[in-house]
């Protein structure tokens, strides 16, 4: 039902009293917003909706895409993109490597390449720190392992220091050597043999098997081991933690690099291996 407004009008005139038909009529004249408008009752909307440039408009992937974000994203400029992150608090989001951009965390297979290098390094070095046990317990004769040599150091010291006290001429310089020794600088009789030992012994306590240095950032220092047979190890200072690095080792130097965000200095062990 649509009654006219002006009729409407007329039964709402000062004085006039509507009837129960009349207000039904007025307010059926209208449509409720509970009800849906059908689409045959909007004027224009049909041939609006059937039309071809509104159908190519529906079609289009690209529309308005100058104002919206389209479903893949691909409108959105880099710029674009920081503003979303922005204003959404996900600047720090991880990302993982996609085709032809990195991400900037590890994925879980990394990850877990990263962890059985570490286990297989530690099972290396279980292994070195056993021998050096069995060489530290033995006690065999034939001076082959590192606590023997060290007996014998001590031992023969006090003997090579009272010889070298010996002032003056003494009947060793007459005593010629039997035998030709490679590691010398060719002693040509018993004092002279005496001397060159005495040297060579003083230099071994000087020789360094380990060393501890602590860095706070990837950097590159001396070797004082002197050489490229070392197994490093890095912990954090404080908690004694274990620390993941990458580690190159010449004779001369050492190049450690950090393979993540450090919280506290960290100590790096390296310790002298035989070859």
């Amino acid at each position: 039902m649509n009654t006219p407004l002006d009729t409407i009008f007329s039964w709402f005139e000062t004085g006039d009293f509507p009837t129960e038909t009349q207000f039904k009529e007025t307010f059926s004249s209208f449509y409720h917003k509970d009800y849906p408008i059908p689409i045959e009752n909007i004027q224009g909307l049909e041939e609006i909706v059937s039309s071809e440039a509104f159908q190519a408009h529906l079609k289009d992937s690209k529309a308005h895409s100058k104002y919206l974000a389209l479903l893949n994203a691909s409108n959105l400029t880099s710029t674009d993109i920081n503003s979303w992150k922005s204003k959404l608090g996900i600047s720090n989001v991880a990302t993982i490597d996609s085709s032809d951009q990195l991400g900037n965390v590890y994925t879980k297979l990394q990850a877990d390449g990263f962890v059985n290098v570490l286990k297989d390094a530690d099972k290396d070095l279980a292994q070195e720190i056993g021998k050096i046990k069995e060489i530290l317990l033995s006690n065999d004769l034939s001076l082959d392992e590192l606590q023997e040599i060290v007996d014998f150091i001590k031992k023969s010291r006090e003997d090579i220091e009272t010889l070298k006290a010996i002032s003056g001429e003494t009947s060793e310089d007459k005593v010629k050597l039997l035998f030709d020794y490679d590691l010398l600088n060719s002693p040509k009789n018993q004092q002279e043999f005496n001397q060159q030992i005495y040297d060579k012994v003083l230099l071994i306590p000087q020789t360094p098997t380990s060393a501890i240095v602590q860095i706070t950032e990837s950097t590159v220092f001396p070797n004082t081991l002197e050489t490229e047979n070392v197994i490093i190890q890095a912990r954090d200072s404080v908690t004694g933690k274990k620390i993941n690095v990458d580690d190159y080792a010449t004779n001369q130097i050492i190049e450690i690099n950090m393979v993540g965000n450090i919280d506290n200095p960290i100590n790096i062990l390296i310790l002298k291996v035989k070859p």
